[in-house]
């Protein structure tokens, strides 16, 4: 009996809310657009039908700059929460440059849309504000836009490139997820992370230049980029997520940088095509299958590490048909190392990448040159100079040049 009192209590609780929401909740319609004012400002709002947001506005839409109501003129500064949300038939939409902040939703599933350009005095886009426009093709984001929420181009599915502005400086989680037609990406050098799933399943995705400043890549970000080709990642790169790059199954060659430190469960997982990886001696560690399930043609790996990091049986599950490439030096303590000993053969090798890119090329030569020069006594050193030593004298000179020119030749 008292259940069944404070059940009936509850339903009448939640009908006085719902009538008191309606009550108060009262948009008015000027000119075919509906608005909610509060002192001398103008939000754009939806219009309300019972429990349903009736789809509002079709074709082409036009918010002025002010609108005048009951002989007071207030100034449009917001794009509401939901204002024109599964709007299917809205075709387009002008800003004016009075509008500071796109809420919520604001054009989720507006299907309808192709092209949409912010105008430069907007700084917030709310999670979801695209999510599901999947006719959206292009978009313009301005250097006034300082945030942009989690999903906000979620399953825009027909986006084929993205210009990220100078004036973000953070990768929204599942900001890009599912934008299988997303072709070009550009990342500022603003950007200091890159957010958890933010480009899961853009499988058009074929190359990805990651810039300098960025120093982590969240988890799942590029998975299941099945297109992905190329990445190149920057030295300030410190830690790298969990199946970040996991099923990009194009993905044929990995180089990591100078500066990482962690490498996460089942980050190259999946990555079918993958047949070289270089890992450099700043990773401290190696998580779980970081190179496991799936990296069947993985049979080159190039470890700078000379101390054999913990490693499982995962981590490299194609090892018995791979070569591992180990420091000078090095060799018998890969060779004691549990499941590091496993690779079917190891071999040392000279490590002359003075400039520490990753690559062995006539850029280590300019870099050589310039230690002998003395053109680098900052510190820490913009160059290796461990590595400086080709010929293994203990000392640098025009010797190790020669020797490093042969390297590059193949002689």
């Amino acid at each position: 009996m008292k259940l069944k009192f404070l059940t009936t209590l509850l339903s009448l609780f939640l009908c006085f809310l719902s009538s008191e929401a309606q009550t108060f909740y009262n948009p008015i319609k000027v000119d075919g657009i509906y608005y909610l004012f509060t002192g001398t400002e103008a939000k754009v709002t939806y219009l309300l039908n019972g429990t349903d947001n009736t789809p509002a506005y079709t074709g082409d839409v036009v918010i002025p700059e002010t609108v005048r109501y009951d002989g007071t003129t207030y100034k449009v500064t917001t794009i509401g929460n939901w204002a024109f949300q599964y709007c299917t038939n809205l075709t387009s939409v002008t800003i004016p440059s009075s509008v500071t902040y796109f809420g919520d939703h604001a054009f989720y599933k507006c299907e309808g849309l192709t092209s949409f350009e912010i105008p430069n005095s907007v700084t917030t886009v709310g999670m979801y504000a695209f999510s599901e426009c999947t006719g959206l093709k292009s978009i313009e984001i301005p250097n006034s836009v300082t945030s942009i929420g989690v999903y906000t181009f979620q399953n825009c599915t027909s986006l084929t490139s993205v210009t990220i502005p100078n004036s973000i400086t953070a990768i929204s989680n599942y900001a890009f997820t599912g934008c299988s037609g997303l072709k070009e990406v550009f990342i500022p050098n603003t950007v200091t992370s890159i957010g958890d799933y933010s480009f899961e399943k853009c499988t058009s995705l074929v190359s990805v230049d990651i810039p300098e400043g960025v120093t982590s890549i969240g988890k799942n970000a590029f998975q299941g980029c099945s297109g992905l080709e190329s990445v190149t990642f920057p030295n300030s790169l410190k830690s790298l997520g969990m199946t970040a790059f996991s099923g990009c199954s194009s993905l044929k060659s990995v180089t990591l940088p100078y500066g990482l430190e962690s490498i996460g469960g089942g980050a190259f997982s999946l990555c079918s095509s993958l047949t070289e990886v270089f890992i450099p001696s700043s990773v401290k560690s190696i998580s779980g299958p970081a190179f496991g399930g799936g990296c069947t043609n993985l049979t080159t790996v190039k470890v700078d590490i000379k101390t054999p990091l913990t490693i499982t049986q995962y981590t490299f599950i194609n090892r018995t048909n791979a070569t591992l490439y180990v420091p000078k030096g090095c060799k018998a303590a890969y060779e004691a190392a549990q499941y590091w000993k496993e690779f079917k053969s190891i071999v040392e090798m000279v490590n002359a990448d003075v400039n520490k890119d990753g690559e062995i090329t006539i850029a280590d030569v300019t870099a050589l040159v310039n230690i002998i020069l003395g053109k680098d006594d900052a510190e820490p050193y913009l160059y290796d100079h461990e590595r400086a030593d080709i010929n293994g004298d203990e000392n640098i000179t025009i010797a190790d040049v020669t020797a490093l020119v042969n390297i590059i030749l193949g002689l």
